[in-house]
């Protein structure tokens, strides 16, 4: 298993990753730009084909386009089995698509590394991390998949 750090700020991923590292979070830790996302046609080495990833972080801030596109490219190419967004450009929709695609967790950037590696060790538990505008997407309604159980003692 190994965990993949996918951003275009190359100070902060390596801030995080030493950070990550105390979490004992799946290693290698991987650190890619988004671009490599748009490499289809990239082969992944053998180590990396055999070592699927348990554990992402995208930060979509900054990326020009539709972000949407890039957490389906995510999803595609790596299916993280837990995963978090951050993103300069949170919004509803993002969220929505986020979590429809399996994500567990969506940060507004910009962020502390300090929150990202919290929200990182509460999703790495099993937690999910959304913010509590999430609750309420779209219509109002709440979205039942980001609502903790009744009877639990977790609060947002």
């Amino acid at each position: 298993m190994s965990t993949y750090l996918i951003a275009s700020n190359e100070v902060m991923c390596r801030v995080l990753a030493r950070r990550l590292q105390a979490l004992s979070l799946p290693s290698p830790i991987r650190w890619r730009a988004p671009q490599w996302l748009d490499e289809a046609d990239a082969c992944i080495p053998a180590e990396q084909a055999e070592d699927p990833a348990d554990m992402a972080l995208l930060d979509c801030s900054g990326v020009e386009g539709d972000q949407r596109a890039l957490l389906d490219r995510l999803h595609a190419r790596l299916a993280p089995r837990r995963w978090l967004v951050i993103s300069d450009r949170l919004d509803a929709s993002l969220m929505l698509h986020a979590a429809l695609l399996g994500a567990s967790g969506c940060l507004a950037a910009p962020v502390s590394a300090e929150l990202v590696c919290a929200a990182t060790a509460l999703i790495w538990a099993g937690g999910q991390c959304f913010p509590r505008t999430a609750l309420t997407l779209g219509d109002g309604t709440p979205l039942s998949s980001l609502v903790c159980p009744v009877g639990t003692t977790a609060t947002g």
